[in-house]
């Protein structure tokens, strides 16, 4: 996750005719109906895995409040429009927590552009202890354009990601009495951002809004647990060229999980370094909230680009440290 310049806002794509539009107009149409997908999903009464807890150091250093702002190879798992706006033709990120001391989680991603309009992703999510193991893996798509003369010109990104899911629990069954299993199942997530105004851009996601999850169990047998789909809104704002703020509004759209706040700043310094900072709290419960600080460094070899970022989260997740790599060609 990096600052939108205003050079980035004004980089307009070049195909802005009805193709550009139509796919525009069918992921907006899939963000806008995810709620009525979301309505639909079977969900058992067993508590669901693949809990999402926030990738990579940049963005959990700002509380998660990155879907309006993100870009690059990481944006995969935030917002998949944030593709488009990589600042590199290729990119690689990788990133690494250890979740309340026992619970590692690593993610590796990449993206490419393709020509001027098009830019591909790809991504490996996993984590795993001695009682489950999960692994999610992505493919994403995403484009820019630009709006019709008479809506101001301003430029869109949309992006589409396809997710595959499997799981296994358990021992080798050789235990009496132990529970094995395992899953497999899609996901499809669907974003975009507009920008609003030269310092402002609005990005929404629906992470979910398509899941099918089906589980085998040594107790339970099989069965279908879809997992909770999410619309998130934001708002990142650039009140001054180094400066950036945003908020966002995760909306739970099942009964099982809840609405989410987060805030969070970026402060760059002499442009090579950016310190962060972010809050994140659930909407009518005290029981989840978490303070973040981050800090991450840029450094120019050539024609490559090196971060590095480190965030610390206090609160819900028993103070975690993450870290993350990323590579740009």
């Amino acid at each position: 996750m990096k600052r939108i310049t205003r050079n980035d806002r004004r980089r307009l794509g070049t195909g802005s005719g009805r193709s550009s539009l139509a796919l525009g107009a069918v992921v907006l149409g899939i963000i806008l109906l995810g709620p009525l997908a979301a309505g639909a999903q079977g969900l058992s009464d067993i508590p669901g895995a693949f809990v999402d807890v926030g990738t990579g150091a940049d963005a959990m250093g700002m509380g998660g409040a990155v879907v309006a702002n993100t870009r690059g190879a990481s944006s995969i798992f935030w917002n998949p429009a944030g593709l488009a706006r990589s600042d590199r033709g290729r990119e690689v990120a990788l990133s690494y927590a250890d979740v309340m001391g026992f619970v590692p989680y690593s993610a590796v991603s990449g993206a490419m552009r393709l020509g001027d309009t098009y830019t591909v992703g790809a991504g490996v999510l996993h984590s795993s202890d001695d009682v489950i193991g999960e692994t999610t893996a992505l493919v994403g798509v995403a484009r820019h354009f630009a709006t019709p003369s008479w809506a101001g010109d301003r430029r869109v990104d949309v992006g589409v990601t396809v997710k595959t899911r499997w799981a296994s629990f358990g021992g080798d069954g050789t235990k009496d009495g132990e529970v094995t299993g395992s899953a497999f199942g899609f996901g499809l997530d669907a974003g975009a951002a507009l920008a609003v105004t030269e310092r402002a851009t609005f990005g929404v996601t629906a992470r979910d809004l398509a899941s099918t999850l089906e589980w085998d169990s040594s107790v339970s047998g099989t069965y279908d647990e879809s997992v909770p789909a999410a619309l998130v809104l934001g708002l990142a704002v650039t009140p001054a060229e180094a400066v950036l703020v945003e908020v966002d509004l995760d909306k739970a759209l099942h009964s099982d999980n809840r609405d989410l706040v987060m805030a969070g700043a970026q402060v760059e310094l002499f442009k090579v370094a950016s310190v962060r900072g972010g809050y994140r709290r659930a909407l009518g419960t005290g029981d989840l909230e978490e303070f973040s600080l981050g800090a991450g460094a840029r450094v120019e070899a050539g024609q490559t680009e090196i971060t590095l970022d480190l965030a610390y989260l206090f609160g819900h997740l028993d103070d975690t440290l993450r870290f993350s790599v990323g590579l740009g060609l």
